[in-house]
Order: C-alpha cells, then sequence, then structure tokens
C-alpha cells in the first residue's frame, strides 16, 4: 500500500477548460480514510539566487493548440550551475502565454539522462519533472498554466560526470483535454464506459507525468453515488493501480480515494447533492512505468440509500497508538473496530480482515468470520479504546509493528469487509502519525560512577555544530549528555561515560515505574522476606541463582525418598512441592521489593544511583519477572484447581494452564542448570524431576516456564544496553554475557522402542485400575486393567494385551505387597519382564488418582511376515 501526504498545500487555481478543468485544486487532509489518498503535487515556492548566465527567450507561445517554441543546446560540462542540482550544467529558456491553456515542456537529449523545471517569472519552483517523457530517459512537464511568462531550467540528472550532450527543448500548447459527456446517471441505470492510458494520454492534474482521463457525469437528484474505477491486464505484475480523482465543476475537490475496490482498483461512495460532476481517471503510476496500451473500466451506480444503511458497515471506530517509540521496540496498536451498519453480513460465508501498516511494517489478523458482526457490535483490544457498548475478543488482539530507523513515520489501521463471493463490502481506516527515536529521552538524573557524580540527560537533537557548517541530522536522533557535577568542563573517559549513561538507563528505563511493569505490579510480598543474591543479569547469573532455591524446597517435601523407596510419586505432593516453591519466590520478591524501595526514595530525595546499584538492579528485576513470577503464577493455578468444585478440570482452571506460554526444553531440562550451579545430587534431581513432570502438569508450567523466561534473558540484556545506544560498548556487554555450558555428547542410534510409563489409580470399590501413557502423552487403557481388592498377596494379574494401532506391545502386570504396597512391571510382546525402577504404588494410595511408575522402554514388535502362500497368490494376482 503506498502512503498517501497527510496534510497537502492549497495550489493556485488555473482557468476553467470546459467547465471541467477548474486547475489545481486542494486536497484536505483527514484523519480518516476510506482508502488511499493520491499525492498531490504542490506548488513549491523555492527562491534561488538568479544566475548570471544568459536566459534564452523563446519569445510568445503561440495559443493554437499544437503551436510550438523550439531550442537546441548542448550542455559542455562547463555552463552555468543549475539552480537546484548540484554539480549540473544548466540551460534557462523564458516563454510567454497570453492566455490560460495547458503548456506541454519536453526536454530530450541522445546522450544524456534529462531533467526539467518549470519556474515562474521570478525564478520560484513551480514542478519538475525526470523521465516522464516519451523516451525511456527524457523528461516531460505538462499542466495548466495561467497567461504569464515562465522560465524553463534544462538540466541533467547524472551531473557533469557524464560529461557533454546535445539536448532539445519544445515548449507546446497542448489541445485541451475535453472530458467526454457520460450524461445524467438515474436510480438503476448504471453508467459505464471504457478507455485507455498511454504515454500520450492527457497528464494528471493532480500527478505529475501520470496520464489520465475526464468525464462529466449530471446527476439531477441527490443521491449516494458509487464511482468504480478497474483495470486488469494478464500479466499480474504490471496491474495499473488506478486513483479515482472525483471533482465538482466549481472549483473544489469533492473525493479521491486508491485501493478501495478492491485489489488496486479504486472506488468513490458517498452522498451527492445535485450538480454536474467531472471524473479525472487517472493512475498511481507514472507516464514512463506505464505499459503503450493500459485499459481500464469506470462505472457509476446510484446506490439505494435503504439498501445501504441496512448493510453491514465495519469501521475502525477509535485507535489508541503511542506518539513516540524507539527504534526496534514493539509499537502497540490499539484499536476498537464496529459494525455500524443497519444488519449483518448478506451470507455466513463473509468474513473481515484488519490490519495495520506502515513504512516496511505489517501486522494483520485472521479472517474474523461473519458470525463476529451482528449489527452494532464492536470489539476493543484495550480499555483505552473500549466504548460503553464494545466488547473485548480474543479474535480481535492488538497489533504490533516495529521501526527499525528513526524519524517521523505513520501507521495506517484498517478494515475490509468481504461477502461469500470475495466481493468487497467495505473499507475504512484511521491514520496515525508518529515519531521514532533512535533512543529513549529523558530529563537531567544524577548517577554516581567510582565515587564521582554525573548529571546525566538524553534529549532530542535538532542540529550538530560541524566544523565548518551546520549540519542536519536525521529527524528523532536523541543526543544523551554527561555532565561531571563537581566539574562541568571536565574532559569524562569514553569507559566512565559508558556506566554513567548505563546507571542513567537503568535509573529511568527500569527503576522508575518498577512496580507498574506488568509482571511486577500482579505479584504480592510475603509477610517473611528472604533475601537472595543474584550475581547478575545473565541466563547462567538466574541459573545459579535459582537452582539453590529449587534443590532447598525439593530436600523439604520428602519427595527425594518416596524416589529412592521406589514408590510412585504422589501428584497431590507435587501439588504441595509447587505451592511451597510460590510461597518461597513470594518471600523473595518482597526482599528484593524493599530494596527498589530504598532506592526509589533515595534518588526521589536527589540522591545518585551508583553504577553497582543499577547492575544489581537490573538483575533483580531479571529475577522476579523470569523466575519469581512465573512461579508464583503456577502456585496460583494448583490453588485454583483445588479450590474448585471439579478440580483440575475446571473450565477456568483449564483456562489458566491453556494461557501459559510454551517453549520445547528438551530432554531431562534441568540438567544444565544444576550442572552450571555445581549441585552435587543433580543426578537424582534430574530423575525426581522426571516424574514429577509425569505427575502433574502445573509443575511442567511452574519449571518450564522458568526456563524458557530465563533462556531469553540474554537477547532482552543485549536489547536494553542496545536502546541506551550502547550496544557495541565491550565492558557493559561483558557484565551482561553469560557461562557458556559444554556441548552435549551425541547419543548413540539405538534400536527402536516405546518409551511409556504404567499408570494405575485406586477406584471407590477398591479396584486399581491400570493402563499405559506414552512418552507422547497418549494413553491406551486395555479392555481388561482391573486388579481386584481381594487377590493374594504375592501373586501377579495380568491385564489383556496392550495394543497400539492394532499391534499388541504387551500386558501389565501387578501384584499385591504384604505391606500393603502394589508393585508394578511390564510383559513385552516377547514375554520378557521390564520392571521399572519406580515400580511401587504406596499403601495410602489417593482414591481417584493417577500414579505412574517411571519410564520404561519396551522394544518395537517386528513387521508380522507374510504367509509364503499368500504372497504368491499375490504375485500371481498381480502378474
Amino acid at each position: 500500500m503506498k502512503r498517501a501526504k497527510r496534510t497537502m498545500r492549497t495550489a493556485s487555481t488555473a482557468g476553467v477548460v470546459g467547465a471541467l478543468l477548474a486547475g489545481m485544486l486542494a486536497f484536505g487532509g483527514t484523519g480518516a480514510a476510506s482508502a488511499q489518498e493520491p499525492v498531490l503535487i504542490s506548488e513549491e515556492v523555492t527562491t534561488q539566487e538568479e544566475p548570471s548566465c544568459e536566459t534564452v527567450d523563446l519569445g510568445m507561445l503561440d495559443s493554437t493548440p499544437g503551436s510550438s517554441l523550439e531550442a537546441s543546446g548542448r550542455w559542455s560540462a562547463e555552463d552555468c550551475d543549475s539552480r537546484f542540482r548540484s554539480n549540473s550544467d544548466a540551460h534557462t529558456y523564458r516563454f510567454e502565454i497570453a492566455e490560460t491553456g495547458r503548456i506541454r515542456v519536453d526536454l530530450t537529449s541522445p546522450d544524456a539522462d534529462s531533467y526539467v523545471y518549470l519556474l515562474n517569472e521570478e525564478g520560484n519552483r513551480i514542478t519538475e519533472d525526470d523521465d516522464g517523457g516519451v523516451g525511456a530517459l527524457d523528461a516531460r512537464i505538462e499542466r495548466e498554466l495561467q497567461a504569464g511568462v515562465y522560465l524553463v531550467e534544462a538540466t541533467t540528472t547524472a551531473g557533469r560526470v557524464r560529461g557533454a550532450a546535445d539536448f532539445e527543448v519544445v515548449v507546446t500548447q497542448v489541445a485541451t483535454c475535453d472530458p467526454q459527456v457520460l450524461g445524467a446517471l438515474m436510480p438503476g441505470q448504471d453508467i459505464e464506459v471504457t478507455g485507455f492510458w498511454t504515454p500520450e494520454s492527457c497528464q494528471s492534474i493532480f500527478l505529475t507525468g501520470h496520464p489520465s482521463n475526464y468525464f462529466v457525469f449530471t446527476l439531477p437528484e441527490g443521491a449516494r453515488v458509487r464511482v468504480d474505477l478497474t483495470s486488469e491486464i494478464g500479466d499480474p505484475a504490471l496491474i495499473v493501480a488506478p486513483i479515482v480523482a472525483l471533482r465538482s465543476v466549481v472549483p473544489g475537490q469533492v473525493a479521491h480515494n486508491d485501493d478501495a475496490g478492491g485489489t488496486r482498483n479504486s472506488r468513490i461512495e458517498q452522498y451527492f447533492p445535485p450538480d454536474v460532476y467531472g471524473i479525472e481517471a487517472t493512475t498511481y503510476r507514472a507516464r514512463d512505468l506505464q505499459g503503450p496500451l493500459i485499459d481500464f473500466t469506470l462505472t457509476l451506480t446510484i446506490v439505494e440509500e435503504e439498501a445501504y444503511q441496512n448493510s453491514p458497515l465495519l469501521k475502525i471506530e477509535e485507535i489508541d497508538i503511542p506518539t513516540e517509540v524507539v527504534v526496534g521496540d514493539p509499537l502497540p496498536v490499539n484499536f476498537r473496530i464496529g459494525n455500524v451498519g443497519g444488519d449483518g453480513f448478506p451470507d455466513q460465508a463473509g468474513y473481515a480482515i484488519s490490519y495495520a501498516i506502515g513504512p516496511r511494517v505489517y501486522d494483520s489478523s485472521e479472517p474474523l468470520l461473519s458470525r463476529l458482526w451482528p449489527a452494532g457490535a464492536s470489539y476493543h483490544t484495550n480499555e483505552e479504546t473500549a466504548s460503553t457498548t464494545s466488547a473485548a475478543s480474543s479474535q480481535v488482539a492488538p497489533y504490533s509493528v516495529t521501526f527499525r530507523r528513526p524519524g517521523p513515520t505513520w501507521v495506517f489501521t484498517a478494515v475490509i469487509a468481504f461477502d461469500g463471493n470475495e466481493d468487497e463490502l467495505g473499507f475504512h481506516g484511521l491514520w496515525h502519525d508518529l515519531l521514532v527515536l533512535s533512543n529513549p529521552t529523558y530529563d537531567p538524573v544524577l548517577v554516581e560512577v567510582d565515587g564521582v557524580a554525573y548529571s546525566v540527560s538524553a534529549a532530542l537533537a535538532e542540529v550538530v555544530q560541524g566544523e565548518e557548517e551546520e549540519e542536519e541530522i536525521e529527524e528523532g536522533t536523541v543526543v544523551t549528555t554527561v555532565t561531571s557535577v563537581d566539574d562541568p568542563e571536565a574532559d569524562i573517559d569514553p569507559e566512565t561515560q559508558e556506566k554513567a549513561q548505563y546507571a542513567a538507563g537503568v535509573r529511568t528505563q527500569l527503576l522508575d515505574g518498577i512496580f507498574d511493569r506488568p509482571a511486577i505490579a500482579r505479584l504480592a510480598e510475603s509477610a517473611d522476606p528472604v533475601s537472595i543474591a543474584v550475581t547478575g543479569a545473565s541466563s547462567s547469573a538466574l541459573l545459579k541463582a535459582t537452582a539453590p532455591q529449587y534443590e532447598a524446597v525439593v530436600q523439604a517435601s520428602g519427595l527425594l525418598e518416596t524416589l529412592a523407596d521406589g514408590e510412585a510419586i504422589s501428584p497431590v505432593a507435587v501439588e504441595d512441592l509447587v505451592l511451597a516453591m510460590a510461597d518461597g519466590a513470594s518471600g523473595t520478591y518482597a526482599s528484593v521489593a524493599a530494596s527498589w524501595r530504598g532506592l526509589l526514595e533515595r534518588v526521589d530525595s536527589g540522591g545518585a544511583l551508583t553504577f553497582d546499584e543499577s547492575s544489581a538492579v537490573q538483575a533483580q528485576l531479571a529475577y522476579a519477572e523470569r523466575v519469581i513470577a512465573p512461579t508464583v503464577s503456577a502456585g496460583e493455578i494448583v490453588a485454583s484447581a483445588r479450590a474448585a468444585e471439579l478440580g483440575w478440570n475446571d473450565p477456568e482452571v483449564q483456562a489458566m494452564l491453556s494461557g501459559q506460554p510454551s517453549c520445547d526444553t528438551g530432554d531431562d531440562p534441568l540438567s544444565d542448570p544444576l550442572a552450571l550451579a555445581g549441585t552435587e545430587d543433580a543426578d537424582t534431581l534430574v530423575a525426581l524431576d522426571a516424574e514429577m513432570r509425569a505427575a502433574l502438569f502445573a509443575y511442567i508450567v511452574a519449571i518450564d516456564n522458568v526456563l524458557c523466561a530465563i533462556e531469553n534473558v540474554d537477547a532482552a540484556n543485549s536489547r536494553f544496553l542496545e536502546r541506551l545506544g550502547l550496544g557495541q560498548s565491550e565492558q557493559l556487554l561483558a557484565l551482561i554475557e553469560p557461562e557458556s555450558l559444554p556441548e552435549p555428547e551425541p547419543e548413540e542410534e539405538e534400536d527402536p522402542t516405546h518409551r511409556l510409563r504404567i499408570l494405575a489409580r485406586l477406584g471407590e470399590d477398591g479396584r486399581i485400575e491400570h493402563g499405559v501413557e506414552l512418552f507422547s502423552g497418549f494413553e491406551i487403557l486395555p479392555e481388561r486393567r482391573y486388579l481386584p481388592s481381594d487377590t493374594t498377596v504375592g501373586t501377579w494379574y495380568s491385564t489383556q494385551d496392550v495394543e497400539l494401532d492394532g499391534v499388541s506391545i504387551g500386558q501389565i502386570r501387578a501384584r499385591r505387597l504384604a505391606d500393603g504396597r502394589v508393585e508394578l512391571s511390564f510383559r513385552d510382546f516377547d514375554g520378557d519382564i521390564v520392571a521399572p525402577d519406580i515400580a511401587y504404588l504406596p499403601a495410602d494410595l489417593d482414591e481417584g488418582v493417577w500414579y505412574r511408575s517411571s519410564l520404561v522402554e519396551v522394544p518395537v514388535p517386528p513387521e508380522p511376515e507374510e504367509d509364503e502362500e499368500e504372497a504368491e497368490a499375490d504375485e500371481a494376482a498381480e502378474g
């Protein structure tokens, strides 16, 4: 999608030609758009010093169409300088017209790339062109001019480096492009006309160098009118992008549009009072980019007002987008979208697409189905865009776009509705302007580096003084200033500047508003603070801080003893563990929160934040957001499940589980963290971790969310330095550099096996139900699977075959022991017994809860061999 200018200058008015060509008309910038707006070529008034070179007078141009004034010359590389192009030769010509008319200026050269400027008598630029002529590199200007004197500057694009070249200038009086009269537009009687654009077509009034056609129609009575301009050619890469510029005969533009008619076609639909109207049908592509002959179709229709009012009309009703964003930061695009029409979609197959687009950025929704859009339906993406009647919907979510260069830019948020035949029902969008900053800005703050106080500020720069002259810098560039408090004129070494800038960044971007950060704002502080030492913000530092906390909670749970006894882990016991982890995390948060409050109180009173304190704040915040917050969240899920009548089957509990982030932590995810922390009994903890994962999904949520968050912290740390303009600082990069882990040894290839656990749970009648759970999570329950409550102690009982894809992989075996426990094992398809390491069910089983053995590997049965007689029969049948 092409970007239109938001605010455009009013151009001067030329004479009225054939009651249609009312001269250059003004486009008013608007916040809302029914589609893309064409770019108006405004008449710049750029005063230049008159060169001392001779101006050649071509004389008066005759007003008869076809009359011309001609001159030839040569750029010798030693001529006068161009007013507008550095290091370029230029020749200036003067001509006069006695009455308003359409004038064409051609500048051609067989050897050079021509560039032509049209100026008024005072030498002020009106317009210019490059490559708009008939030849590939020739220039052409064609437009309505009022009576008066004009200048033509003939120059080149490449400048003097290309050497001497001959050229020719021709000023021609062009026949007026008389409009085609279409007659009266009446209800039920559409007007349709076809035409074509060529390089020799009349030039657009609004877009210099673009071919156009003109039409006039009469509207006897006021009505809602739809104007469609469509163009389609065989090669999709050459499809023309039409623009409809609809203008009243009385000077004053009525409507304009690009791209609202589906794909690249254009459409205007609105109410018009009775009048005579003109249409300029032009293209978005300039003359030199057109094919030799491009067909188009123009269609005018009166839309029934009642039908219009009773049709769906989706609009972007409100937007909430920041006015500033830092390069590389995701820009949230919040909005409200609603059906303000009188009815829903005409068919169930209809849908809408909404999107946000800007220069080199784009984000869009999945199809929003018609059932979402009854008349009056409205959805918002945040509270700022909500209305009294709108609702939140998971299908209508905010967009996120990221700009990579500083400077002023824009975002266009839009919605397009389609019926079941893919015909467009409507289009609407809102523009938003913003400024992209190179770095964040902040007012002066006090920091301390190596015992010296500094004032640091970051502000938008306007002009940087060069050695010889002022040099304009890119808009949106932020400059950071570091000044010694005791000696403002003192020179500061680069390393100290980096540390001061880092400390100021932590103060303004992290510490200020730290309790309002989403992950922090929802945390509650325990009454019993637990101190913790986090040595850095890197992933390895966080893992080293986390591992001892985890080990201590596990040791206190008694689950290591259960594992050592070979008994199955109770899911209830794992729930207790998760709750204990959450309680410990809340105590740790209370300690770091108290530290932050103390720092905030001091700096708010005028104290300086030291470099070491800044590093500690970043590390503590990383630990709080990536370890404490997900651990507390897992505890809340367990507490909700225990409080719910349906337990883990409660819909709200299930929604809490499904709403958690996820990532692939691989096999034995605790191995590396425990090894990094130097945990002595790491292998046992890894083995217990595997059993607890099998016992309770919420435990997986607790552990994996922490590990995934830590895995992403290094990229976040690098991004933090990059935002501050410190992404190349070696000393600061070393501060966040994680320790590397040894590469794992490649695993040897083994025979294929089924990895599974034996399942067992106690029923209300005292029987024990059995099944298997494959490593993928798929459960298999054989038909005969219950161990009676009165079985003989010490006697093995077997289930029916456990079948996978119709093939038996073995049977589950169980026997009661004298101490009340139950022992489990598995007989594979060959009759071999496979005993799991965790093979015992405790005597005091929780009723209705699935217990799991440890993983066992069962060989995969071979493919059944085909009977020889059957094989011979098959071969005979094939023959």
